[in-house]
């Protein structure tokens, strides 16, 4: 089974694209993550509402899409608009799967309107993280992410790559890691040195998607409050 299905200029281009993410993320040591997204039922919404508002439809699915992704994230739909790539530089497996859980919960909450039809769109996503083992070509991801839909067929699931599931599991079993980190970033805040900290800081405030950023404006706001009060 292969990922790429577009055509040959539409899929020059988007491997351009994913290539350019690809080295980014290689260049300064981040991780990069691959969704892929698939619409179940097509063929029977298909014949309930006709093959062209099919088309109109999977359009509008794209474009609002394409209105609240990160500006940094790409998306990718196949050329029959069954499926769906979200390309996430910068982002490890456990962003990735919240981004997952994310749009799985919306299209099982979202009805599309299409003249007199109100549309639902369950999926199946799949998340796949590129290797830390292995320079990946970009079909090869492609299809490391198309392929991993074949796991499950419970629509309430995210499935996992190989790589993301062994990402996954040596994130979680290391907490020591993280306090580590944690007293690290504590211990140069302490410190007078303001632009070690902001230089160790300022790469991964960049990529955060924008909830995390609202949720930290909020705690430094409280913290700001708090230092006043004392």
């Amino acid at each position: 089974m292969t990922a790429v299905t577009t055509s040959s200029r539409e899929s020059s281009h988007i491997q351009q694209m994913i290539h350019q993410a690809m080295s980014l993320c290689r260049r300064h040591q981040q991780p990069l993550s691959i969704l892929a997204i698939r619409f179940q039922e097509l063929a029977s919404i298909k014949a309930d509402i006709g093959s062209e508002r099919i088309q109109r439809l999977l359009a509008k699915v794209l474009h609002q899409m394409h209105t609240t992704k990160r500006c940094e994230d790409g998306l990718v739909s196949s050329q029959s608009g069954q499926s769906l790539f979200v390309v996430l530089p910068a982002t490890a497996v456990d962003g990735a799967v919240a981004m997952a859980q994310r749009l799985q919960q919306w299209f099982s909450s979202q009805e599309f309107e299409l003249d007199e039809f109100c549309i639902s769109l369950p999926t199946r996503i799949s998340v796949h993280c590129a290797s830390q083992e292995e320079e990946e070509g970009v079909v090869q991801l492609l299809n490391r992410a198309f392929n991993t839909l074949e796991k499950t067929s419970d629509t309430d699931h995210i499935a996992l790559s190989e790589s993301a599931g062994k990402q996954l599991d040596a994130l979680q079993s290391a907490p020591e890691a993280t306090d580590q980190l944690s007293r690290q970033l504590l211990e140069l805040a302490n410190g007078a040195d303001q632009a070690s900290l902001m230089k160790v800081l300022s790469p991964a405030l960049s990529v955060l998607d924008e909830g995390l950023r609202l949720q930290l404006v909020d705690q430094l706001l409280e913290a700001s409050t708090q230092a006043k009060a004392i």
